[in-house]
């Protein structure tokens, strides 16, 4: 059976040009303007439910799952100990 080859590993590190500019040199990366953000409106409790109406079916789902193990749980214990 034949070696492994191995690789010769890379001494330069595999860095994008934004990470290899070091602050202590001066240079800068140029800064882009951040836009200012728009204000949103609050939304209403009944634009989340038009909007999500699958998330009670699901929290009702998990809180009937969680139950039955809770259930499940105590009665292994009684029946155990």
């Amino acid at each position: 059976m034949s070696k492994k080859a191995r690789r010769r590993k890379s001494t330069r590190p595999r860095l994008s040009a934004a990470q290899l500019v070091r602050p202590e040199e001066g240079g800068k990366a140029p800064a882009a303007p951040v836009p200012a953000p728009e204000p949103r409106s609050p939304k209403t409790l009944a634009d989340l439910r038009e909007e999500y109406p699958y998330v009670v079916a699901d929290l009702r789902r998990i809180g009937l799952i969680a139950l039955v193990m809770v259930a499940l749980l105590i009665g292994l214990a009684v029946l155990l100990v």
